[in-house]
């Protein structure tokens, strides 16, 4: 009776801790390929002419225009709003460059360091 306690008792010990030896699993590490995409080409910008025209001027300078296009149109932009211009093309040329530091970024942490270039 006591040899069947004892059998019993350590056949339940084995049945429990067979259950919670855990269960080790060899994991391998795979290099994850993601495809680079080719840069954009770059900006190519258009000449554009600016001309200044004041009171003094004026009359020359029809003169001349329309002997060179035949047309003569007026835009016109306050000194204000220029410069309200000139600092929103400051504006979009950061908001660029910061797009483009970040861009490097992912690059860069996606690609093997010998294979890491800069614009």
């Amino acid at each position: 009776m006591e040899l069947v306690k004892h059998l019993t008792i350590w056949s339940l010990l084995l049945l429990i801790s067979g259950c919670s030896t855990p269960v080790v699993k060899q994991t391998e590490y795979v290099q994850q390929v993601i495809e680079q995409k080719e840069r954009p080409r770059n900006v190519q910008m258009n000449d554009v002419n600016w001309y200044v025209v004041t009171p003094e001027n004026l009359e020359e300078f029809l003169e001349d225009f329309k002997k060179k296009t035949g047309d003569v149109v007026f835009l016109a932009i306050s000194v204000p709003h220029y410069e309200n211009m000139s600092l929103n093309l400051s504006e979009l040329r950061r908001y660029i460059e910061q797009q483009q530091s970040i861009i490097l970024y992912y690059e860069n942490s996606i690609n093997k360091p010998e294979s890491i270039t800069k614009p």
